[in-house]
């Protein structure tokens, strides 16, 4: 973890330089100011990659999220959420657990396991469609060492009404399926991002 003023990031292979990128809102980052700073950075960051791309910025449930809808403009990737973020409500809906049933997923051709997991975790308003994307199965239970720590900060954001939440999905090809996600949470003045491996060479 580095750290510039009031600003500390865990900055190992980080896709972005978030600790100027916060820094330069202030001491202190207005979080709509910050969410809407990160989804300018994280587009311009997609379309470096992915320059054939059909990206959209919408709200729902209180999240607002950047979405590349590929399909209607005819480009070789699939319709996929890039980040997204939320600031954490007072209350949140009753989880619709047939609704994730009714919809299960393959395994991959390894015989790995995914679920679906959640940009936006449920206990911070987020739901489904563009919410939802394949997650390697051990980092989304917590089962992993990765896995540990990626929960432990959905958890945090979860428990703290208010908190300001936010993911990255990065892609390295045309699937929905991302290989790295990007976590990261407000802490006052204090932004705190880690990186997690969403497809692990040994699950």
């Amino acid at each position: 973890m580095s750290g510039a003023g009031n600003h500390r990031y865990v900055m190992s292979e980080l896709s972005i330089d978030y600790e100027r990128l916060a820094s330069s809102l202030g001491a202190w980052p207005d979080p709509t100011a910050l969410g809407a700073a990160l989804l300018d950075a994280l587009a311009a960051r997609y379309v470096s990659s992915h320059p054939a791309s059909a990206l959209r910025e919408f709200r729902q449930s209180g999240a607002t999220y950047l979405f590349d809808l590929a399909s209607p403009a005819g480009l070789p990737q699939e319709d996929r959420t890039v980040a997204a973020w939320t600031i954490t409500p007072a209350a949140v809906g009753t989880r619709d657990k047939t609704y994730q049933r009714g919809f299960p997923l393959a395994p991959r051709a390894d015989g790995s396991p995914v679920d679906r997991g959640h940009v936006v975790p449920h206990l911070s308003g987020g739901e489904f469609g563009p919410n939802i994307f394949r997650q390697d199965r051990a980092l989304n239970r917590g089962w992993s060492e990765q896995g540990k720590r990626y929960r432990a900060l959905e958890r945090e954001a979860a428990s703290t009404h208010g908190c300001f939440f936010f993911a990255h999905l990065i892609y390295t090809d045309d699937t929905a399926e991302p290989s790295q996600i990007e976590t990261g949470v407000l802490r006052g003045a204090v932004l705190h991002v880690e990186r997690f491996d969403n497809r692990p060479i040994n699950g």
